[in-house]
Order: C-alpha cells, then structure tokens, then sequence
C-alpha cells in the first residue's frame, strides 16, 4: 500500500515537471529571440536551438511515458520512483547549465533558475536527494565561471546594463508566475494525498475489522465444535434407548450445560463484533488471562482433566488482548485434547533473554502422537492436522498461529522428550518486575516457573 502511494505521489510531481518545461522552453526560445533582435547579441543560435529541441524531445518522451502510450514495457512495468524524479530534475540542471554556457556563462543573470530548481527539489524530493540537486547546481554555476562562451557585446557597458535591466525584468516575472504555479499545484496535490492516505486508512480499518471478524467467527465455530458433538453423542445415546436411562438426569444436566457453553460464545461473538470492539486491544493481567482461559477450558471440556502449573506472577504484569487471543490458545488446548484426553497439560511463567523484554510463555503439553517433522513446519502457512478425516481441517490451528503473531507473539512446536507435543506461545508483556527460579525439567527449556 504505502509503495503504491509513493509511487501515485511522484507520478503526479513528474507530471508537473513535465507540464511546467513547455513553458520554461518556450520562455527560453522568446529570450533568445529577443535578444538576437531587440538586443542586437550574437548569441550562438543553433547551439542554443539544439539543446531545447532536446530538451523538448525528452520532455515529448515523458509525457508519453506518463501516459502509457510509449515506451510501452517502460510505463506499464516500471513505476514512477523518487530515484527517475530525481533523474529529471537533475535532467533540468544540465539542460540549463548547456544553454548558460553558450550564453555567457556565470554573468548570465538567469543563473538564478538553479534556486527554483533547489526550491522544486526540496519541496518534492527527500533531504539526501534534495541536497544532491543542490550540489548539481553549485557544482555547475561554479563551473560556468570558468568554461562559457562570453557574450559578443560591441559596447561593453551599455551592453552590460541594457542586458542586465531586461534579462533581471525577464527572470523575475517568469520566476514569480512558475512560484505561483507550483506553490498552487503543489498546494492540490498535498491535499489529495491527505485525501488518499486518510481513505486509504479507513480502507485498511474496514479490512481489519473484516479479517477480525472472520478470525473470532472461525475461532467461535471452532469452539462450538465440542459442546455441540457431546450433545450429539448424548441426544444418539437417548433416541437409541427405549426407556429412559439410569442417568437421564445427568444427561439432560450435561445438555443444559453444553447449551449454555454454545449460548455464552455466540454472546460473547455478538458483543465482540460491535465496531468499537472488534480489532480493538485492550491490556488485560497475565494472570487473569490464563485463569480464564483455564475456566473456559474446563467449561468446555469437563471430561478432561487439566492439569494447570502457573508460576507466581505480579498482578501489573499485562499484555494487549481481544477475544482472538484466548480462542488461539483455547484451540490448541483442545488439539491437546483431542490427542489425550488422559493428559493435557498448560504451564504457565516468565521467559527472559538476553537483550529482550520478558515475555509471557504459555506451554500446552499433551502425550498424543505427536506431529510429523514435515507437517510442523506447515502450521501456521496453511491449514495442517493429523486428525481423522471428518474430525477436523486444520483451520484452527491456522487462525491460532495469526492470532498469537497479531500480538507480536511466536509459536514454536516440538516433541516432547518423554513423547507428547509441546507448543510454547510466547506473548510481549509491557512491564516485567518478577524475577523466578529455573524448573528442572527438560520440557520448561528455559521457562521460568516456580
């Protein structure tokens, strides 16, 4: 996005460019005119006659490639860069240094079409591209002091004087209508990048709030998935009976409560897609984080036994969260599940690195089968699971992963030592004050918990 800005933004100050040179070269053609005619100064014609031809040739080619038309592979391939704006300008530098050259050189009083050169390059160039120009325009006024072809004048000081009063006239009212023009068109096209970075801004706004919206139904389904197949399995065990089971109370409890659970996500869906919510961070306590995340979970999954190992935090530890945040680390406490349901594990600390801020480390251990090493390196990419055909795609895990990395965090997955899986999140936190002794076994790889 911010290169097709860039790239609209030079394409509109070269187009000026090249608008503002008609004149400038018609003005050029009228002085040598009138000072051939009026002025009676032998200036070499056909010289100065070459160079704005050129001049204008190149000019011609510009307009054409702004326009598309020709060369064809050069306008529709390649983009208007700050680099080929710079290139024209310093274009400009060399055709004026040609024509003072034959025209007197320094002594010329239209030396000072540099400074609107330096003007233009400042306004319309970064500082180190705009001080190149500058350096151009010294480097060339100095050399003009000491290569020209001096001006034939019959009577030096007249001729001096009378060229003086009509070149300074000339040079100021051709310098004052060109301010004028740019300071006008260079007025218009700020505001029309004001206009296209604050439409683009709320392109990108509605976009994110799109993806958030997306990402928190995906993750809301996901969540959904298991209290609506334990329904399923209790609604088949009680159509297949003839008579009412033993435990037709149970039943009818675990029902109500997985309603309850699908009734609490859809609420909670419906509260988070208000505008100013969705896509909105708030900075919520490590600590609260991963109880709730916990309760949720054993909500969720009441046949599950979750074993939680939460290392003593400080209470002002925080770090940014939505309603995305807890859905990620929920979906891969229920692959966890899934894997083992005898053995699903979170462990809960502090990880400090040298020369890095501490961060949050969510570790979600289980002793299922484990991950193929060539399918570890596709999650996150692309959907990737090794559940049965029917029982799950791999989308979870996919929103998970760009959940957790909205927030600045990572997800690493390995086997575990003693077989199993470990998937370690690690979020930023904004401030760290609690300092905790190493745990001793392999699998905390450098967790901090009591």
């Amino acid at each position: 996005m911010d290169r097709e800005v860039t790239s609209f933004r030079e394409r509109e100050h070269l187009r000026q460019l090249a608008r503002a040179r008609w004149p400038a070269i018609c003005i050029g053609a009228a002085l040598l005119y009138s000072a051939r005619t009026a002025l009676d100064l032998m200036i070499p014609a056909a010289a100065v006659v070459g160079v704005l031809a050129l001049y204008a040739l190149i000019n011609a080619a510009t307009v054409q490639r702004l326009h598309g038309t020709w060369p064809r592979f050069w306008s529709r391939y390649w983009p208007v860069t700050e680099r080929e704006l710079l290139g024209h300008v310093l274009l400009d530098v060399t055709a004026l240094t040609a024509v003072l050259y034959f025209c007197g050189g320094a002594t010329n009083p239209l030396v000072a079409v540099y400074l609107l050169l330096v003007v233009y390059a400042s306004v319309t160039l970064r500082a180190p591209l705009a001080w190149t120009v500058a350096a151009a325009c010294m480097l060339s006024y100095g050399g003009l002091h000491f290569f020209n072809v001096p001006l034939p004048l019959a009577d030096t000081l007249a001729g001096d004087r009378q060229l003086n009063y009509f070149a300074h006239f000339t040079i100021y009212v051709a310098l004052a209508a060109l301010m004028a023009g740019y300071g006008v068109r260079l007025s218009e096209m700020r505001r029309l990048n004001l206009t296209r970075a604050q439409a683009d801004a709320e392109k990108d706004a509605r976009e994110r709030y799109l993806v958030g919206l997306a990402a928190l139904s995906a993750g809301t389904a996901h969540q959904m998935g298991t209290p609506l197949s334990t329904m399923a399995i209790v609604v088949g065990d009680l159509r297949d009976s003839d008579v009412p089971p033993a435990d037709w109370k149970q039943s009818i409890e675990m029902l109500w409560g997985q309603i309850q659970i699908c009734k609490r996500s859809l609420e909670a869906m419906a509260h988070a897609t208000d505008v100013e919510r969705l896509g909105k961070l708030q900075s919520v306590s490590a600590t609260q984080l991963v109880h709730d995340i916990a309760e949720r979970f054993r909500a969720l999954r009441p046949q599950v036994q979750l074993k939680l190992r939460c290392a003593p935090m400080d209470d002002g530890l925080m770090l940014s969260s939505d309603h995305t945040l807890p859905q990620a680390v929920l979906n891969f406490l229920g692959n966890a599940a899934d894997a083992s349901p005898h053995s699903v594990e979170m462990r809960v600390g502090l990880k400090d690195e040298l020369g890095s801020d501490m961060r949050l480390a969510i570790q979600v251990l289980d002793r299922g089968a484990g991950v193929p090493p060539a399918l570890r390196g596709r999650i996150g990419k692309e959907p990737v699971t090794t559940k049965e055909s029917g029982r799950g795609n791999g989308a979870g895990a996919l929103i998970a992963c760009a959940a957790v990395e909205r927030f600045g965090g990572t997800i690493h997955i390995s086997d575990r030592y003693s077989g199993g899986t470990l998937v370690q999140i690690e979020l930023p936190l904004s401030q760290a004050r609690t300092r905790q002794t190493r745990g001793e076994d392999d699998d905390y790889r450098g967790l901090r918990i009591a």
